[in-house]
């Protein structure tokens, strides 16, 4: 049996940059990075929208809680909890810090 107008179900193609792009369960406490994009569904991508999540933000680590727990987030001068299995799925390029002196 053949079913019409049914599509076979592929991942979308996102092109990643593999060298500069890490998940944010990565970064380290304290560091910074801006927001490149989120592999996800629709409604993953909708719902860190509207938390203000959208690719080119900047994104501070704020605290990694034990054993694969919650994340804890600053985004436009905002703190978020973020799930572990979540956050996973967001990617930034890692900012860095430069010294002087």
């Amino acid at each position: 049996m053949r079913f019409r107008h049914r599509r076979a179900i592929t991942e979308p193609q996102i092109v990643k940059d593999d060298r500069e792009t890490v998940s944010l369960t990565c970064l380290e406490e304290g560091k910074s990075g801006v927001l490149a994009y989120a592999h996800g569904g629709c409604g993953l991508v909708r719902r860190l929208a509207e938390m203000g999540l959208t690719p080119g933000v900047k994104v501070k680590l704020l605290r990694k809680c034990p054993f694969r727990g919650p994340l804890e987030i600053e985004v436009r001068g905002t703190a978020l909890a973020l799930g572990y299995g979540v956050a996973s799925k967001i990617f930034v390029k890692p900012l860095r810090t430069e010294t002087n002196g």
